[in-house]
């Protein structure tokens, strides 16, 4: 390998990894502005989320008031982030069993919560959507490599 092609890759992974912080660092913002809006403008922050979550008050955490996106939306988002930073690049190779894995979870717990309403809880929802969030930030880290 020639000295130019060594620099070249370094190069690239770098521009990488600042791509994928640069995200990680939107997608955390997003539920972090959530919690801003659910105790300053609570009717400011339902408006902004409208379009990206159904905002069931049920289905949502009660801080102060009730947050403008959902437990599963929430999650989603923190580990879309959290996954984006923690995960060193090129850590694991993109893998669309992992991705569908993470996905038919999340589809089965949805469906499990209809019959069994311990499942329908807020903190499963979290908990599965941190699991989306981190197999779309594989998703993600796959395609700006």
């Amino acid at each position: 390998m020639n000295p130019f092609s060594i620099w070249a890759y370094r190069f690239g992974s770098f521009v990488e990894r600042r791509k994928m912080a640069l995200l990680s660092i939107v997608f955390l913002a997003i539920p972090m502005a959530a919690l801003a809006f659910s105790n300053a403008r609570p009717s400011i922050g339902h408006s902004i989320f409208s379009p990206i979550c159904h905002q069931n008050p049920q289905r949502s955490f009660d801080v102060v008031g009730s947050l403008p996106i959902c437990a599963r939306c929430f999650g989603l988002y923190v580990g879309l982030g959290l996954a984006g930073l923690l995960l060193p690049p090129f850590a694991f190779r993109f893998s669309k069993k992992l991705v569908s894995l993470t996905l038919l979870t999340s589809l089965a717990a949805f469906g499990l919560g209809f019959v069994f309403p311990a499942l329908d809880a807020n903190y499963v929802r979290l908990v599965f959507g941190l699991a989306l969030g981190a197999g779309l930030a594989l998703l993600i880290k796959s395609i700006l490599q």
